[in-house]
Order: C-alpha cells, then structure tokens, then sequence
C-alpha cells in the first residue's frame, strides 16, 4: 500500500474508532433507540466502559502512530465483535462495521510481519520462552 493510503487508513480508523469510544462515555453522536438488549446488558453492567476505555487507547496509538501493531492487536477483538453483534443480532449499523473490518484488514496486511511470529511455527532448535530450559537437539558431527 502506497504510504499516504496507510497514513489515510490510518487516521480515519483512529478517528472513528475514538469517535467510537468517546461516544460510549459521553454522547456525541445519536445512538439509535431502543438499545438492543444485548447492548443494554453490556451498559448495566458496566462492561461496555472497560471495551470503550480500550478502542479509545488503541485509537490514539493510531493517531499518534505509535506501536501501530499493538493498538492493531487491541482493535481486532473489539471489531470483530461489532461486526458479529450487527450480523447476527442488530443490522442497523452493518455497513459501519463492514468499514472498520476494511480499514483494519488493510493497515493488518500492510504490518504483516509484525505478526508473522504469531502464525510461525515453532521448530526444533529455535529459542524458548522465558523462563523455561531449551531443549536443543544436536546432531553428533560425524
């Protein structure tokens, strides 16, 4: 991806994605009535300020570009969650969540290696994880 389609994507992810998680604590932008009652139980609990403070985190890491894999990390959760919840449950707002899928595919595919270790598979040999021995296998030189 060119570098001002990332910065682009970049920016408008953080942005709606803060507008997002302002709009949880504060209403700034309408929100439709009658809540879903899944959302209404998501309120009363208090759960849904805990997923706010969270897009709100991430949101400024993008604005600020910085640790752009983390607040991608932080983010995945969070959509794929609002894209279930408008598929299954309220379509409404289906085609917000059709854009944030979008935009956080495609600054995801432009940091791929970023998350390369995650899908790697461990081989023999290859470094342990802290804290535990490493078991390497030597071939005998013949």
């Amino acid at each position: 991806m060119p570098p001002r389609a990332v910065g682009a994507a970049r920016v408008a992810l953080g942005l709606i994605v803060l507008l997002g998680g302002i709009n949880g604590f504060v209403r700034i932008v309408p929100v439709p009535e009658p809540l879903h009652p899944f959302v209404q139980l998501l309120l009363d609990s208090g759960y849904i300020y805990a997923v706010k403070a969270v897009e709100i985190a991430a949101a400024v890491l993008l604005l600020l570009d910085r640790r752009r894999p983390l607040a991608l990390a932080l983010l995945w959760p969070v959509v794929v969650n609002i894209a279930l919840f408008h598929l299954l449950l309220d379509p409404r707002a289906g085609i917000n969540a059709v854009i944030l899928l979008g935009l956080l595919g495609a600054l995801t595919w432009h940091d791929r290696r970023a998350f390369a270790p995650l899908f790697a598979e461990r081989r023999a040999g290859s470094a342990s994880p802290a804290g535990s021995p490493a078991r390497v296998e030597r071939a005998s030189p013949a």
